[in-house]
């Protein structure tokens, strides 16, 4: 799966699970400070992660709450399966 396939699929995680609109979630959003994802929310997206993209848990790093730091963190994981 290429970067830009796991951004999408990332995106349309966060959206969905999180019902905000796809223009909100950019390369520099804050999952927690400009989508106000909780910490509920942020776990049940890590099970989504986890599932979707079949890598372990991810750790609760605020790093990751920014869309492209997620998305370079999985992307790496898939690539070092």
């Amino acid at each position: 799966m290429n970067y830009n396939d796991v951004y999408e699929k990332t995106k349309e995680l966060i959206v969905d699970y999180l019902r905000v609109d796809e223009k909100e979630v950019e390369p520099d959003t804050n999952l927690v400070d400009e989508l106000c994802a909780d910490s509920i929310a942020i776990v049940e997206l890590g099970f989504r992660f986890s599932e979707t993209f079949s890598i372990p848990m991810i750790e609760g790093d605020p790093e990751l709450y920014v869309m492209k730091n997620l998305v370079d963190f999985i992307h790496n994981k898939i690539e070092n399966k």
